[in-house]
Protein backbone atom coordinates (compact mmCIF):
# COMPACT_ATOMS: atom_id res chain seq x y z
CA UNK A 1 0.00 0.00 0.00
CA UNK A 2 1.44 3.58 -0.61
CA UNK A 3 1.18 6.63 0.98
CA UNK A 4 2.20 9.95 0.93
CA UNK A 5 3.12 12.55 3.50
CA UNK A 6 2.39 16.46 2.96
CA UNK A 7 2.93 19.18 5.74
CA UNK A 8 0.28 21.66 5.39
CA UNK A 9 -0.08 25.15 6.39
CA UNK A 10 3.79 25.01 6.12
CA UNK A 11 6.03 27.66 5.18
CA UNK A 12 8.48 24.88 4.34
CA UNK A 13 9.44 21.26 5.01
CA UNK A 14 9.24 20.09 8.42
CA UNK A 15 6.73 22.93 9.78
CA UNK A 16 3.09 22.97 9.25
CA UNK A 17 0.67 20.19 10.21
CA UNK A 18 1.61 17.00 8.75
CA UNK A 19 -0.62 14.42 7.11
CA UNK A 20 -0.83 11.01 5.69
CA UNK A 21 -2.53 10.88 2.40
CA UNK A 22 -3.88 6.80 1.84
CA UNK A 23 -4.57 6.73 -2.19
CA UNK A 24 -4.99 3.10 -2.44
CA UNK A 25 -7.52 2.02 0.25
CA UNK A 26 -10.61 0.72 -1.85
CA UNK A 27 -10.76 -2.65 0.35
CA UNK A 28 -10.20 -1.46 3.83
CA UNK A 29 -12.26 -1.84 6.42
CA UNK A 30 -12.79 1.57 9.05
CA UNK A 31 -10.95 -0.47 11.51
CA UNK A 32 -7.77 -0.91 9.60
CA UNK A 33 -8.22 3.18 8.43
CA UNK A 34 -8.55 3.59 12.27
CA UNK A 35 -5.33 1.46 12.52
CA UNK A 36 -3.34 2.65 10.02
CA UNK A 37 -3.96 6.11 11.33
CA UNK A 38 -2.67 5.31 14.93
CA UNK A 39 0.60 3.64 13.12
CA UNK A 40 0.79 7.09 11.28
CA UNK A 41 0.79 8.98 15.04
CA UNK A 42 -0.57 12.05 13.22
CA UNK A 43 -3.64 14.17 13.95
CA UNK A 44 -5.72 12.82 11.36
CA UNK A 45 -5.27 10.79 8.00
CA UNK A 46 -7.36 10.76 4.81
CA UNK A 47 -8.06 8.06 2.94
CA UNK A 48 -8.68 8.68 -1.12
CA UNK A 49 -11.54 6.56 -2.88
CA UNK A 50 -12.34 6.71 -6.57
CA UNK A 51 -14.60 5.50 -8.61
CA UNK A 52 -16.77 6.00 -11.76
CA UNK A 53 -19.07 8.23 -9.63
CA UNK A 54 -16.45 10.60 -8.53
CA UNK A 55 -13.93 11.04 -5.67
CA UNK A 56 -14.71 10.41 -2.10
CA UNK A 57 -12.90 10.79 1.37
CA UNK A 58 -12.96 9.74 4.76
CA UNK A 59 -10.80 11.38 7.85
CA UNK A 60 -9.69 9.51 10.42
CA UNK A 61 -7.97 10.96 13.84
CA UNK A 62 -6.46 8.79 16.24
CA UNK A 63 -9.66 7.87 18.08
CA UNK A 64 -12.58 8.31 15.56
CA UNK A 65 -13.64 9.27 11.67
CA UNK A 66 -14.46 13.00 11.48
CA UNK A 67 -17.19 13.62 9.09
CA UNK A 68 -15.31 17.14 7.79
CA UNK A 69 -11.46 18.46 8.56
CA UNK A 70 -9.91 21.68 7.29
CA UNK A 71 -5.90 20.45 6.71
CA UNK A 72 -7.00 16.70 5.65
CA UNK A 73 -8.78 18.25 2.64
CA UNK A 74 -5.86 20.95 1.85
CA UNK A 75 -3.71 17.93 1.64
CA UNK A 76 -5.75 16.04 -0.05
CA UNK A 77 -6.01 19.03 -2.83
CA UNK A 78 -2.30 18.97 -3.13
CA UNK A 79 -1.44 15.88 -3.75
CA UNK A 80 -4.13 15.69 -6.21
CA UNK A 81 -2.62 18.35 -8.13
CA UNK A 82 0.65 17.01 -7.63
CA UNK A 83 -0.28 13.74 -8.97
CA UNK A 84 -1.73 15.93 -12.16
CA UNK A 85 1.39 17.68 -12.21
CA UNK A 86 -0.36 21.07 -12.29
CA UNK A 87 0.91 21.47 -8.44
CA UNK A 88 4.02 20.84 -6.54
CA UNK A 89 7.97 21.42 -6.35
CA UNK A 90 8.46 20.65 -10.10
CA UNK A 91 5.84 22.30 -11.83
CA UNK A 92 5.83 25.05 -14.52
CA UNK A 93 2.26 24.87 -14.44
CA UNK A 94 0.72 27.96 -12.77
CA UNK A 95 -2.88 27.49 -13.65
CA UNK A 96 -5.74 26.65 -10.68
CA UNK A 97 -7.05 23.03 -10.63
CA UNK A 98 -10.35 22.06 -9.31
CA UNK A 99 -11.91 18.70 -7.47
CA UNK A 100 -14.73 18.69 -6.10
CA UNK A 101 -14.42 15.34 -3.22
CA UNK A 102 -17.84 13.52 -1.44
CA UNK A 103 -17.60 13.21 2.49
CA UNK A 104 -20.03 11.45 4.68
CA UNK A 105 -22.22 14.27 5.26
CA UNK A 106 -21.75 16.66 2.48
CA UNK A 107 -19.19 17.74 -0.55
CA UNK A 108 -16.48 19.79 -0.73
CA UNK A 109 -14.95 22.03 -3.29
CA UNK A 110 -10.92 21.86 -3.37
CA UNK A 111 -7.97 24.01 -5.66
CA UNK A 112 -4.58 23.99 -5.54
CA UNK A 113 -1.84 25.75 -7.98
CA UNK A 114 1.45 26.73 -8.16
CA UNK A 115 3.33 29.89 -8.03
CA UNK A 116 6.67 31.10 -7.16
CA UNK A 117 6.61 30.99 -3.46
CA UNK A 118 5.64 26.95 -3.91
CA UNK A 119 2.32 25.34 -3.85
CA UNK A 120 -0.93 25.80 -2.37
CA UNK A 121 -4.56 24.57 -1.58
CA UNK A 122 -7.55 26.20 -0.65
CA UNK A 123 -11.34 25.37 -0.15
CA UNK A 124 -14.66 26.75 0.12
CA UNK A 125 -16.27 25.95 3.24
CA UNK A 126 -19.31 27.53 3.28
CA UNK A 127 -21.66 30.10 4.98
CA UNK A 128 -20.77 29.72 8.41
CA UNK A 129 -23.62 29.00 11.15
CA UNK A 130 -23.78 31.20 14.29
CA UNK A 131 -24.23 29.26 17.66
CA UNK A 132 -24.93 29.56 21.16
CA UNK A 133 -23.55 32.45 23.17
CA UNK A 134 -22.35 31.73 26.57
CA UNK A 135 -22.97 33.35 29.26
CA UNK A 136 -19.97 35.15 31.88
CA UNK A 137 -20.34 32.09 33.85
CA UNK A 138 -19.89 29.20 31.29
CA UNK A 139 -17.49 31.51 29.83
CA UNK A 140 -15.26 31.38 32.99
CA UNK A 141 -16.05 27.76 33.42
CA UNK A 142 -14.63 27.07 29.58
CA UNK A 143 -11.72 29.08 30.99
CA UNK A 144 -11.43 27.23 34.14
CA UNK A 145 -10.94 24.09 32.54
CA UNK A 146 -8.33 24.62 30.38
CA UNK A 147 -6.20 26.20 33.15
CA UNK A 148 -6.88 30.42 32.40
CA UNK A 149 -8.84 32.71 34.82
CA UNK A 150 -11.32 35.13 33.42
CA UNK A 151 -8.94 37.69 33.34
CA UNK A 152 -7.67 35.78 30.57
CA UNK A 153 -11.14 36.46 28.57
CA UNK A 154 -11.28 39.40 25.82
CA UNK A 155 -14.08 41.58 25.79
CA UNK A 156 -16.18 39.58 23.11
CA UNK A 157 -18.72 37.15 23.63
CA UNK A 158 -17.82 33.17 23.68
CA UNK A 159 -19.66 31.49 20.79
CA UNK A 160 -20.09 28.52 18.86
CA UNK A 161 -19.46 28.88 15.24
CA UNK A 162 -19.65 26.26 12.36
CA UNK A 163 -18.33 25.23 8.83
CA UNK A 164 -18.74 21.82 9.61
CA UNK A 165 -17.77 21.04 12.57
CA UNK A 166 -19.18 23.42 15.71
CA UNK A 167 -16.46 25.14 17.39
CA UNK A 168 -16.78 27.37 20.75
CA UNK A 169 -14.37 29.85 19.72
CA UNK A 170 -13.07 31.26 23.19
CA UNK A 171 -11.69 34.66 22.92
CA UNK A 172 -8.57 35.69 24.78
CA UNK A 173 -6.60 38.61 25.53
CA UNK A 174 -3.72 37.03 27.71
CA UNK A 175 -2.98 33.49 28.63
CA UNK A 176 -2.59 31.48 25.50
CA UNK A 177 0.93 29.92 26.34
CA UNK A 178 -0.90 28.93 29.81
CA UNK A 179 -3.40 26.52 28.09
CA UNK A 180 -3.56 23.13 30.45
CA UNK A 181 -6.45 21.20 30.03
CA UNK A 182 -7.50 20.15 33.91
CA UNK A 183 -10.28 18.06 32.87
CA UNK A 184 -12.26 15.98 29.63
CA UNK A 185 -14.92 18.44 28.78
CA UNK A 186 -16.25 16.01 25.95
CA UNK A 187 -19.57 16.07 27.33
CA UNK A 188 -19.90 19.63 28.58
CA UNK A 189 -19.03 20.33 25.24
CA UNK A 190 -21.56 18.36 24.00
CA UNK A 191 -24.30 19.83 25.94
CA UNK A 192 -23.60 23.16 24.22
CA UNK A 193 -23.53 21.93 21.10
CA UNK A 194 -19.86 22.04 20.22
CA UNK A 195 -17.52 19.26 19.10
CA UNK A 196 -14.30 20.61 20.11
CA UNK A 197 -12.96 24.39 21.77
CA UNK A 198 -10.44 26.73 20.24
CA UNK A 199 -8.34 29.12 21.90
CA UNK A 200 -8.32 32.08 20.30
CA UNK A 201 -5.82 34.87 20.86
CA UNK A 202 -8.42 37.99 19.19
CA UNK A 203 -5.34 40.52 19.16
CA UNK A 204 -1.95 38.26 17.63
CA UNK A 205 -4.96 36.05 15.66
CA UNK A 206 -3.44 32.84 16.98
CA UNK A 207 -5.12 29.60 17.79
CA UNK A 208 -4.42 27.01 19.83
CA UNK A 209 -6.78 23.75 19.31
CA UNK A 210 -6.58 20.14 21.37
CA UNK A 211 -8.37 16.88 21.80
CA UNK A 212 -11.35 16.80 24.54
CA UNK A 213 -9.21 15.71 26.97
CA UNK A 214 -6.00 18.05 26.57
CA UNK A 215 -3.63 15.06 25.84
CA UNK A 216 -2.53 15.98 22.31
CA UNK A 217 -2.54 19.29 20.70
CA UNK A 218 -3.31 19.76 17.14
CA UNK A 219 -0.94 21.91 15.21
CA UNK A 220 -2.99 23.83 12.74
CA UNK A 221 -6.85 23.39 12.63
CA UNK A 222 -8.60 24.39 9.22
CA UNK A 223 -12.22 23.09 10.10
CA UNK A 224 -11.65 25.92 13.27
CA UNK A 225 -9.42 28.42 11.61
CA UNK A 226 -12.75 29.14 9.24
CA UNK A 227 -15.24 29.67 12.05
CA UNK A 228 -12.60 31.59 13.85
CA UNK A 229 -12.32 33.89 10.74
CA UNK A 230 -15.70 34.34 11.08
CA UNK A 231 -16.23 35.13 14.50
CA UNK A 232 -13.65 37.78 14.56
CA UNK A 233 -15.73 39.12 11.27
CA UNK A 234 -18.95 39.07 12.79
CA UNK A 235 -18.09 40.82 16.21
CA UNK A 236 -16.01 43.80 14.63
CA UNK A 237 -12.91 42.32 15.59
CA UNK A 238 -10.87 42.18 12.19
CA UNK A 239 -11.03 45.25 9.97
CA UNK A 240 -10.66 42.99 6.33
CA UNK A 241 -12.29 40.01 5.39
CA UNK A 242 -8.58 38.61 4.45
CA UNK A 243 -6.51 37.57 7.15
CA UNK A 244 -4.02 34.68 8.74
CA UNK A 245 -4.46 32.95 11.68
CA UNK A 246 -1.03 31.80 13.36
CA UNK A 247 -0.93 28.06 15.23
CA UNK A 248 1.78 25.31 16.37
CA UNK A 249 3.91 28.18 17.85
CA UNK A 250 3.69 25.60 21.04
CA UNK A 251 4.50 22.27 19.41
CA UNK A 252 7.65 24.01 16.93
CA UNK A 253 5.34 23.30 14.40
CA UNK A 254 4.63 27.11 13.03
CA UNK A 255 1.52 26.91 10.78
CA UNK A 256 -0.27 29.78 8.97
CA UNK A 257 -3.45 29.49 7.98
CA UNK A 258 -5.20 31.71 5.16
CA UNK A 259 -8.93 32.68 5.50
CA UNK A 260 -11.17 34.86 2.99
CA UNK A 261 -14.68 35.71 3.72
CA UNK A 262 -16.75 36.38 0.56
CA UNK A 263 -18.77 39.06 2.25
CA UNK A 264 -22.12 41.43 2.15
CA UNK A 265 -21.34 44.04 4.93
CA UNK A 266 -21.28 41.75 8.16
CA UNK A 267 -23.25 38.46 6.59
CA UNK A 268 -21.01 36.23 5.32
CA UNK A 269 -21.58 34.09 2.16
CA UNK A 270 -18.47 31.61 2.26
CA UNK A 271 -15.76 30.91 4.02
CA UNK A 272 -12.70 29.96 2.29
CA UNK A 273 -9.20 29.04 3.76
CA UNK A 274 -5.21 27.82 1.84
CA UNK A 275 -2.23 27.41 2.68
CA UNK A 276 1.23 26.59 1.40
CA UNK A 277 1.40 22.74 1.42
CA UNK A 278 5.05 20.32 0.68
CA UNK A 279 5.38 17.00 0.27
CA UNK A 280 8.04 15.01 2.01
CA UNK A 281 7.78 11.70 1.98
CA UNK A 282 6.73 8.35 -0.20
CA UNK A 283 5.52 5.68 1.79
CA UNK A 284 5.17 1.58 0.87
CA UNK A 285 3.77 -0.09 3.40
CA UNK A 286 4.33 -4.15 3.43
Amino acid sequence: MQCTLVDVFANKALTGNGLTIFSDCESLSSQRMLALTREMRQYESIFLFESAQGLSARIFTMDEELDFAGHPLLGLAHFLGERSGVSGEHSSVSSEQHWQVALNTRKVELRSWTQQEGSFAAMDQGKPSFGHILDSALAQWACEAIGLSREDLAHAPAQIVSTGLPYLILPLRTGLEKVSYREDISYWLSEIGAKFLYALDVERLEGRSFDNAGKSEDIATGSAAGPAAAYLWQHQLVARPQLSIQQGRFVHRPSEIKVSLDCEGRDINNVAISGQVITTANISFV
